[in-house]
């Protein structure tokens, strides 16, 4: 699918995966406004749906943002206009030339490039940054290319923060990522057991591929246009469940009816793993302390 089609003026251009939207991406989105203020321009960044890897190698990483979550970050960074390109088996084949040429220069007008360091693009990931460059010099285009963006001495990295989330390092996650990470969904019926212990929790059905490990989190739920304090579970709940794995929040001060609503979480902290009960009365105290903790974690 195209978002927003094509442009008509010249345009500083980027394109790539984007997944995550984190700080590397961020200093690049950045020296594109720049050029971009200065030469009075638009900013356009080209992304892909689905990830070109399912294409050239056939199997792509599980993403750590959603399209939707993509395009929205995307947009608040300050980019004009954000272009999803179907990568299909047609796409996928077009050579680095015809990329450049016929996208960038042809239905974009790109003036100026701006590109990571490690840049792919073509049939097979044939081109690259040099290649870029002689592209650029051979249809006078400026072709700019950002060095890579550390971190306590690492690049940072989509594969860096992916690992991070999955390692439960929330708090490396969330600086890779110059934000807290967070999941989205709908609310879908659930077994109606935290209503039995006499906490009712929303169970989030979410497109997010990249998930931190089981437990329980102190969390940030945004929801109804209303940012609110909450308790998540993530995992089996061993105690009274039926072993499918759910997401479920409790929306501490939240009183109402949510099922088909559509939620963000932010994740802030682990509280802890997820563990059995000797009993439901048991476990609804725990949920009590939970509440608590939560409470003196987000204030």
């Amino acid at each position: 699918m195209n978002v927003n089609g094509s442009v008509k003026k010249g345009v500083i251009i980027s394109f790539g995966v984007f997944d995550g939207v984190h700080i590397g991406h961020q200093a690049l989105i950045q020296r594109m406004l720049k050029q971009a203020s200065e030469l009075e321009m638009e900013t356009v960044v080209l992304t892909f749906d689905p990830h070109p890897a399912l294409s050239t190698l056939g199997a792509a990483p599980p993403s750590i943002t959603t399209i939707e979550k993509k395009i929205e970050l995307l947009k608040t960074q300050g980019v004009s206009r954000v272009v999803v390109e179907d990568f299909n088996e047609e796409f996928s084949q077009l050579s680095p030339e015809e990329f450049v040429y016929d996208m960038l220069l042809g239905k974009f007008h790109a003036q100026e490039i701006v590109v990571g360091y490690d840049c792919a693009f073509g049939k097979n990931r044939a081109g690259d940054k040099w290649l870029l460059k002689k592209l650029g010099e051979t249809y006078g285009t400026v072709v700019e290319i950002v060095e890579p963006y550390n971190l306590h001495g690492e690049v940072v990295s989509s594969t860096r923060v992916r690992n991070a989330i999955q390692q439960g390092d929330l708090d490396l996650a969330n600086t890779l990522l110059g934000r807290l990470y967070s999941i989205s969904g709908t609310v879908v019926s659930g077994k109606g057991i935290g209503k039995k212990l006499g906490y009712a929790t929303a169970n989030l059905q979410t497109k997010n591929e990249v998930l931190p490990p089981s437990g329980v989190y102190a969390v940030k739920v945004y929801v109804n246009e209303r940012l609110f304090n909450g308790v998540l579970n993530m995992g089996i709940q061993p105690t009274m469940s039926d072993g499918e794995f759910r997401i479920e929040t409790h929306i501490i001060d939240f009183e109402g009816k949510l099922y088909g609503h559509c939620m963000e979480i932010f994740f802030v902290k682990k509280i802890r793993n997820e563990r059995v009960f000797a009993s439901p009365k048991d476990l609804a105290e725990q949920i009590e302390k939970d509440k608590l903790i939560t409470r003196e974690i987000l204030g």
